[in-house]
């Protein structure tokens, strides 16, 4: 199966350099190879397994919620902060004049 990388990177608004889709093009070729291969795969009565299991002797623990930092902590790791909040530097909006 071939795939027209140019213009998959032209609908994902991506910029590539030749190189760049060079690359792609030939790790895609060796993706879709892969996936053939597994397509190939006869797996007629093999049972399906939906996760792992669990290994024996392995106790998880539960889930409980803990109390995670106060708002003032948070705000001590900080650089800058001003009336309870990060500062940060300002950053022109792209498109705007």
């Amino acid at each position: 199966m071939k795939i027209d990388v140019r213009r998959v990177a032209d609908l994902s608004k991506l910029r590539l350099t030749e190189d760049e889709l060079l690359t792609m093009e030939k790790d895609l070729e060796m993706i879709l190879a892969h996936i053939e291969r597994l397509a190939a795969v006869q797996v007629e009565g093999v049972e399906p397994t939906f996760g792992s299991r669990e290994p024996e002797g392995l106790r998880l623990e539960p889930d409980d919620p803990k109390p995670g930092l106060s708002r003032a902590s948070l705000l001590e790791l900080g650089p800058s902060t001003q009336e309870g909040y990060y500062v940060v530097p300002a950053r022109e909006s792209e498109g705007r004049e």
